[in-house]
């Protein structure tokens, strides 16, 4: 086969040339044909053996297509602007014959080709990741599986995604390129005013923030340029996202790739919705998960919540305390006092025993009924706990509640335990009361 007559576009095979952490840096001509040669303006004889550098200093856009096709053993196409000749160029790059090389086939495309190329991609890429936003992937899981997905398009240092209140602002995901520090653990909790606001002027001209060059905000924007600085940004793209036409959050990219072949900008302002819509659909469905588990008067798990945790230790067998607590006279204090005052007795006990086991084991049975249950707790320790109760409610609210305790060993028979503190609750009930009926009948 004759590679000058049988391929009549530029056709070239270079070997590779990398650095210690095994990047493409540089090419050396192999193999270049006649086609090439017209298209480069070059002789043979001036190309072969020398590295691509060394003729074109700005060709450094080629190289990572040259890493993508060895590493991947595949063909890598792709449509550039080529610097060193001043056109559009279509090519396909992929593994050589040759140990350690690689073979271009290029051929020209004039604008027009090019724009449709460029939409066609670009719209491709949209589809694509609003489909991975949309899979039966957990929330997390279609939230980093899309960022990640993104970052083989646009080659940022950083994809992130920032979520506001207005207030305070959280980097609630991001992905990181090899080497990169990961910034979401710093960036958490952040004054709004001092950290984001300052990309609303942004908005007010444009759907996005485009900053080119962050050194255009040395003298305007000291704050956020240390604040980008620091982090090794030197330019950055973030698109914004809305609930009901309030800015909840940003998609934002850090040191990406400005590419004619894709429409960056565009890619960015529309995953930006689907990452919006998402993220305001998890909340929903967690604000109504929540609710269907949480008591909404006194703000503790509700009937529903303590079934399902009795079910889930009712499989176990480890140690567990329970408490069973009542709050004392409600119907009277509703008859007398007002129903107002009943839900604030109810949500006395609530916050009382919140604050001697932990919000987060507190169920409302029912009515004024509150289970407490703490699943692996040693007798001894839940002894002190029940202990350190009594002693501080009988000073501060001493006839605010009547409670039962009781350990259980093995929570194979929670059902059981629990029937045992109900128990001793109504017998402290029964105390309660007959003291009341006695200091009814004796005021002095």
């Amino acid at each position: 086969m004759d590679l000058d007559q049988d391929i009549p576009v530029p056709f070239a095979v270079f070997t590779l040339i990398y650095d210690t952490a095994a990047t493409v840096v540089n090419t050396r001509y192999l193999y270049v044909n006649d086609a090439y040669c017209r298209m480069a303006g070059f002789r043979r004889e001036n190309l072969i053996g020398r590295n691509f550098l060394d003729i074109y200093p700005e060709g450094v856009s080629w190289m990572p297509y040259c890493q993508e096709a060895r590493e991947k053993k595949l063909p890598v196409h792709a449509c550039v602007y080529s610097k060193e000749i001043g056109r559009w160029l279509d090519f396909t790059v992929g593994p050589a014959t040759t140990e350690n090389a690689v073979a271009f086939i290029f051929t020209d495309v004039d604008e027009s080709v090019r724009k449709t190329r460029r939409v066609t991609k670009t719209d491709s890429i949209i589809l694509r990741i609003s489909k991975l936003l949309n899979n039966e992937e957990d929330f997390e899981a279609g939230m980093n599986h899309a960022l990640e997905d993104l970052s083989r398009y646009i080659h940022p240092d950083r994809l992130y995604v920032l979520e506001t209140d207005g207030i305070t602002a959280s980097n609630t995901f991001e992905w990181c390129a090899p080497g990169v520090e990961p910034e979401m653990d710093t960036l958490q909790n952040l004054d709004y005013d001092g950290y984001l606001s300052g990309w609303e002027k942004y908005l007010e001209k444009s759907d996005s923030v485009v900053i080119a060059d962050i050194e255009e905000l040395r003298a305007d924007d000291p704050i956020d340029y240390e604040n980008l600085r620091r982090q090794g940004i030197r330019c950055l793209a973030a698109a914004p996202f809305y609930n009901r036409g309030k800015l909840i959050g940003y998609l934002g990219a850090d040191n990406y790739e400005k590419s004619d072949l894709i429409n960056t900008q565009l890619v960015l302002n529309s995953i930006s919705y689907f990452i919006g819509a998402k993220i305001v659909n998890h909340r929903l469905m967690e604000d109504l998960n929540r609710l269907s588990h949480m008591d909404t008067l006194t703000n503790v798990f509700n009937r529903n919540a303590m079934i399902a945790r009795m079910n889930a230790l009712a499989e176990q067998n480890i140690p567990t305390g329970l408490v069973y607590a009542d709050v004392n006279g409600l119907k009277i204090i509703n008859d007398e006092q007002g129903h107002e005052a009943g839900d604030q007795a109810l949500q006395s006990a609530a916050d009382l025993l919140g604050e001697n086991f932990g919000r987060r084991h507190v169920y409302r049975a029912g009515g004024d009924e509150f289970v407490v249950i703490l699943p692996g707790i040693r007798e001894e320790v839940f002894t002190e706990k029940k202990e350190k109760l009594a002693a501080g409610y009988c000073r501060t609210m001493p006839h605010l509640l009547s409670i039962g305790c009781f350990w259980c060993p093995d929570s194979s028979k929670i059902e059981e335990a629990l029937r045992v503190a109900d128990h001793h609750m109504y017998e402290e009930k029964k105390q309660y009361y007959e003291q009341q009926e006695f200091d009814r009948r004796n005021p002095d």
